[in-house]
């Protein structure tokens, strides 16, 4: 009994020393030959990001009120100017409708001019954090 025990450890040990090398599975480096495209894509999706930050530029905020007249007023806008970028911002308790996307207050002046007879209610503004 003792001598079949024996074997048995041998045979498991045996088992495992010849089976060890193919458990290494996470050895294997994959390369990507599209790195490139990869990093072209990423710097193009930061660009993007960066390009529309309401919170350096200046912009106009064309509704403070309820959900349902925010929402009205920016589809209102989005069909008649949808070359112009438009959001609507949630600040407690009420929705702001925030078009234009200027670096300099010049611009938005100009957009304020343009569209101010339409929008009565269209301020100049600089958000903050």
């Amino acid at each position: 009994m003792n001598n079949l025990r024996s074997y048995k450890v041998f045979f498991i040990l045996i088992l495992t020393f010849l089976f060890q090398q193919k458990s290494f599975s996470q050895v294997t480096v994959i390369e990507n030959s599209d790195q490139k495209v990869i990093d072209l894509l990423l710097e193009r999706k930061m660009s993007l990001n960066n390009q529309f930050s309401i919170y350096t530029n200046y912009s106009l905020q064309l509704k403070n009120g309820l959900k349902e007249e925010a929402e009205q007023v920016y589809k209102d806008f989005i069909t008649k100017y949808p070359e112009i970028d438009a959001t609507i911002i949630y600040a407690n308790p009420k929705f702001k409708v925030v078009v234009g996307n200027y670096k300099n207050k010049i611009e938005a002046e100009n957009l304020l001019k343009k569209i101010g007879s339409e929008y009565p209610e269209a301020l100049l503004v600089k958000l903050k954090r």
